[in-house]
């Protein structure tokens, strides 16, 4: 029999709890201090915190507790402005886990059932467990990287909703429209959109010979066979035989997708730019912090991981990393029965999206990871997506070890143990 020892988590009963459930108008408290249990609600702004915050420290160190601790769950953001007064004040912000919460309540209540006034008590519950994440406050450069990566974010998914509506929109005005998607946003592609709205039946109105005037000049470098080709998808949609009215709005309707695309386009070119003059700042102040290595990682895709992880420095092992990404492994064992090995995803999903987005170029067979990725899929039968994943957590191990190590890129070390490359070396 395996005998483990193992110290209390408990918190020590000279440490004060003051637990939070926060929405967007108003804060809901629970808290024993002493005898006395405290439970009430107030407005969620800065002063009437402030003054509830300051009320309730001078209780607790007149009952002689020398901590007092500030904890919330997180909720959409609601919470930063209790835990930023926390801060200021000199008090100890924490996190208790949303899933923790939820469980506790069935223990605590013998009820699912969710209530904001409910929910403090099952907060200060986990929390004198001493079931409580670290609350990090991050300093100018990194607050402002991970701002600029939200703006990042949206553009993004702007331009990936643009796109989508913009397929679905082309199909109904061009129909017999044969080229790749991406043809769209190169040169030549730009030039239909702008001078002709890739609508056919303007494209037919025009003449053979002035379509392909009017595209050389504006797409210089665009090919005879192109032009020969659009020309004749034009010439076969317009057989559809929409009237003038519908093709108009259908292209006004195409150009307003167009337009949101490179509005969102632009939108993430210039937001890449401050985020890579961020990082690179941080660099001058962290040099452990990895440079851009071609066909690994971009300063870019550096920056976006980072703006999520916060300082490197403030995780002792990669296995706390995982767990912050929400990439550590979930088990499902009882007896005899083995449920499928899961992600747990309790992380933060915006670093779990960065990783994908990082992997992805580097799975291609010739690649980083592609003789591992390639494994996964055809030995070990594993499908497409969870093998992203396997890959994403090797990365994300890969990237943390380069940074503690302090030192230049060595493709060596990606695949092999610690143990066995100190030995070689």
């Amino acid at each position: 029999m395996k005998v483990t020892a193992c110290a209390d988590s408990r918190l020590e009963p000279d440490a004060a709890v003051l637990a939070f459930d926060v929405s967007m108008d108003v804060v809901n408290l629970y808290t024993e201090l002493g005898a006395e249990s405290l439970e009430f609600e107030f407005e969620n702004r800065t002063d009437v915190i402030e003054r509830h915050l300051v009320d309730l420290e001078a209780r607790a160190l007149r009952l002689s507790y020398k901590r007092v601790l500030v904890v919330a769950e997180a909720t959409g953001g609601y919470q930063e402005c209790l835990m930023r007064v926390a801060c200021r004040l000199g008090l100890e912000p924490a996190w208790v886990n949303g899933e923790a919460v939820a469980k506790m309540r069935v223990v605590e209540s013998n009820d699912s059932g969710k209530t904001d006034i409910k929910d403090p008590r099952v907060i200060h519950l986990v929390a004198r467990m001493g079931k409580t994440l670290k609350y990090r406050e991050l300093d100018e450069l990194y607050g402002a990287l991970r701002e600029w990566h939200k703006v990042y974010e949206a553009a993004h998914s702007g331009v990936a909703h643009a796109k989508g509506a913009m397929h679905r929109r082309l199909k109904a005005l061009f129909p017999d429209y044969s080229f790749a998607k991406d043809f769209l946003y190169h040169q030549s592609g730009r030039a239909l959109m702008d001078r002709y709205g890739a609508n056919p039946y303007r494209i037919v109105a025009s003449g053979k010979a002035p379509f392909a005037r009017v595209m050389r000049k504006a797409a210089p470098r665009i090919q005879h066979r192109s032009i020969e080709r659009l020309w004749r998808d034009a010439s076969i949609s317009v057989r559809n035989r929409l009237s003038g009215e519908q093709a108009r709005i259908r292209e006004v309707r195409l150009r307003q997708s167009w337009e949101e695309f490179l509005l969102h386009d632009e939108r993430k070119i210039e937001t890449a730019t401050e985020m890579e003059s961020i990082y690179e700042q941080l660099r001058m102040r962290d040099r452990r912090l990895p440079p851009a290595q071609k066909g690994v990682v971009s300063t870019l895709m550096l920056a976006r991981i980072v703006a999520e992880t916060g300082p490197l420095s403030d995780f002792s092992s990669k296995k706390k990393i995982i767990r912050f990404a929400g990439l550590n492994l979930r088990e499902r064992q009882s007896g005899k029965y083995r449920g499928k090995t899961k992600l747990s995803k309790k992380g933060r999903t915006s670093l779990r999206n960065a990783l994908d987005q990082a992997v992805l170029p580097l799975v291609k067979k010739s690649a980083l990871f592609g003789e591992y990725y390639h494994r996964k899929k055809e030995q070990q039968k594993m499908p497409g997506t969870k093998a992203i994943v396997a890959v994403a957590r090797l990365f994300l191990k890969m990237l943390f070890g380069w940074y503690k190590s302090g030192q230049a890129f060595d493709h060596n070390r990606v695949f092999a143990c610690e143990t066995s490359y100190k030995m070689a070396a």
